[in-house]
């Protein structure tokens, strides 16, 4: 069973008020909770599958609570619009279902299976790693360091999209990417991920060319 932690009462609490509630048909526990790597400072985050669709943010005893409720078909329509939505489902944790929640859970493990980089968008990452190599280039040329620290900075989330389209795998919400990058099957090689974010930029540049040449040659 998952450790919950000091948000055990009030995650309860919540589920508790929402079982309560017959236009709720089920509650799924999204997140960093729900996988056992949540910090005192991590949201609770709760999808309730209902008659409305509404998003509330609030603090409860100094935890943010998120709660999205959403119908099965504001649900189903989100799922076959972003890829990125089936991450909400694959790692969740029910805490109960009357009916729809294993069944979207079912539709988001069959399209991360299915999914495979679209060719336009293999196009444009392969472009924007090849014209981030050019610039991070020059900047090394010039021995700017701000200018090669700044150029890495502001291109690690395109390079991100670019390494899982290598992989054929939607791209995951940032709060997942940490976690879920040491489960990559092609990487750049060993330590990308540190040396991406901790400003070694010829291992950065080596990583903005391997994007670039991977995705080209698939």
């Amino acid at each position: 069973m998952t450790a919950y932690g000091g948000a055990l009462p009030e995650l309860q609490r919540r589920v508790k008020a929402l079982r309560e509630d017959d236009t709720v048909q089920g509650v799924l526990l999204n997140g960093s909770w729900a996988v056992g790597c949540a910090t005192p400072q991590s949201d609770l985050d709760l999808l309730a599958l209902c008659g409305e669709d509404r998003f509330t943010a609030e603090w409860a005893e100094g935890l943010p609570v998120e709660t999205h409720r959403v119908t099965m078909q504001t649900a189903r329509e989100k799922l076959s619009r972003n890829p990125m939505e089936v991450y909400r489902y694959l790692e969740a944790e029910i805490q109960f279902d009357r009916g729809g929640l294993a069944e979207l859970i079912q539709l988001a493990e069959e399209i991360y299976e299915a999914y495979r980089t679209p060719e336009p968008e293999r196009r444009r990452l392969a472009h924007w790693m090849a014209s981030v190599e050019l610039k991070l280039r020059a900047a090394i040329q010039m021995q700017d360091r701000l200018r090669q620290n700044y150029i890495a900075s502001t291109n690690a989330w395109p390079f991100l999209e670019a390494v899982w389209a290598v992989n054929n795998r939607p791209m995951p919400p940032a709060s997942t990417v940490f976690r879920l990058q040491n489960m990559l099957a092609h990487v750049p090689f060993e330590g990308w991920f540190e040396a991406l974010f901790l400003h070694d930029i010829q291992a950065a540049l080596a990583c903005f060319v391997w994007a670039k040449e991977q995705l080209n040659s698939r």
